[in-house]
């Protein structure tokens, strides 16, 4: 029963991240974010204690994403995923550990790099600097976009930060009702923070990876640390996150334009396929010429990074393809690259997604 429970709670962050990492939609902001374990009255005069629960968990998974008592589909594990497991166990086991307050510096934290205006940097220490507006600069270059693209940084730092964890408290948490409550309920966290191994250190409060039809791109710090755990390298990482998001960006352009075939009825089918369609068209930018002209080392390293994040959530409404169909949606995008080497044209954006859709059948 303890596995089983231990299980689900694993199950329950993998499905968290799946669905706000790389998530299209919008967030309510007429919805409060409220953590009533830190309720205000509650913790002005109180030391914060661990709540006693996760000491009550073992976990046994190896292999398998999931156990079968469960009704999840069973998958092979890759490195990417062990990773993620780590990761999710090591929250489970902190004396700290509050399924409340994980989802709470989550959502807080993603409304807030949603809606940041200012300041960037990329990577803990500024490392993806450089890159970043080399790969943003190639980018625009590269595809027909009319629209502005902008890229926001996100941080688990900034969770340990108080001027920006208050700020994030006093714009998003409905329950304060000005500056000086929100810093109140700011140090109670950092309180906790303190006390606590994985809040907000653990990659997971800085895992997202997503874009909004404004021309908002974020990559957190917590995603290329994972990929970075998994064996690949932090620079193919980051600059594969940015290409595959840019994408995203092409499809806001050209919704009014683009279909998805008509075999793609459910929800989680057409977000594989848009998801897919972004790994090709990533692999096609990084390969081309005149975008990224990564070498074939870099492009088999992009594979490798392609299939260690599929997942086999297929009846999620956020899945992003299979290990196998990711990897295949990149090597078809290498392809198309290397076909058009010599001549050093560049597809429009509407012959790269007429393309993906003509030769589907490589993909799946």
């Amino acid at each position: 029963m303890k596995k089983k429970f231990y299980s689900w709670c694993i199950v329950m962050l993998f499905c968290i991240f799946l669905c706000l990492a790389c998530s299209e939609e919008e967030f309510n902001l007429k919805e409060p974010v409220f953590h009533p374990y830190l309720e205000q009255p509650y913790h002005q005069n109180k030391t914060p204690k661990p709540s006693g629960k996760s000491q009550y968990f073992f976990c046994n998974l190896i292999k398998p994403y999931f156990d079968d008592d469960l009704n999840m589909p069973a998958c092979e594990l890759t490195t990417f995923g062990r990773v993620l497991q780590d990761q999710f166990e090591s929250l489970l086991k902190d004396p700290y550990f509050n399924m409340e307050l994980v989802n709470y510096y989550k959502e807080l934290h993603k409304k807030y790099v949603t809606h940041y205006r200012g300041e960037n940097y990329y990577g803990p220490n500024g490392e993806y600097d450089q890159l970043a507006e080399k790969t943003m600069r190639e980018l625009r270059s590269f595809w027909d976009l009319n629209r502005e693209i902008y890229l926001n940084g996100q941080h688990t730092a900034s969770l340990d930060d108080r001027e920006i964890l208050t700020d994030m408290i006093e714009s998003f948490d409905r329950s304060v009702r000005n500056r000086s409550e929100a810093y109140r309920k700011a140090d109670a966290l950092l309180e906790i923070n303190e006390l606590s191994p994985n809040l907000p250190e653990n990659p997971y409060f800085a895992m997202d990876a997503f874009t909004r039809p404004n021309g908002l791109l974020v990559i957190g710090d917590g995603l290329i640390e994972t990929l970075i755990q998994a064996g690949i390298d932090g620079q193919i990482a980051f600059s594969a996150i940015l290409a595959h998001e840019w994408w995203h960006q092409a499809q806001y352009e050209y919704s009014g334009r683009w279909t998805v075939p008509e075999e793609f009825t459910e929800a989680s089918q057409v977000s594989r396929f848009k998801e897919l369609e972004a790994d090709f068209a990533a692999a096609y930018f990084l390969t081309h010429k005149r975008g990224a002209t990564s070498n074939w080392k870099r492009i088999e390293e992009y594979f490798h990074l392609s299939f260690t994040v599929g997942d086999c959530l297929t009846g999620s409404d956020t899945h992003h393809g299979t290990p196998l169909q990711r990897m295949n949606a990149a090597e078809l995008g290498y392809e198309l690259a290397e076909s058009a080497k010599k001549k050093g044209f560049i597809l429009t954006s509407q012959e790269v997604h007429d393309y993906f859709i003509e030769n589907l059948d490589k993909v799946f």
